[in-house]
């Protein structure tokens, strides 16, 4: 990564976490209307781990499709 692009990522920084923090909070009002007596604390706990996954799998792809392109490119 280049040091424009760190910089610009740095300027980022708050805006996806306020982006995630709203992705959390609005699963976290489905979950409540969704589940009988809701236990925020397990629930919270599934959000967090469901992002988390979503991040990996969107990773992969990502690796997996830069090296299609890679490959394609020599």
């Amino acid at each position: 990564m280049s040091a424009v692009q760190n910089i610009e990522i740095e300027r980022y920084h708050d805006q996806i976490t306020e982006d995630i923090r709203q992705v959390v909070e609005r699963y976290r009002e489905i979950m409540a209307w969704d589940v009988p007596d809701n236990d925020t604390v397990e629930a919270d706990r599934l959000i967090f781990q469901a992002i988390h996954n979503a991040v990996v799998d969107i990773e992969t792809n990502s690796k997996k499709a830069e090296a299609t392109h890679n490959d394609g490119c020599e």
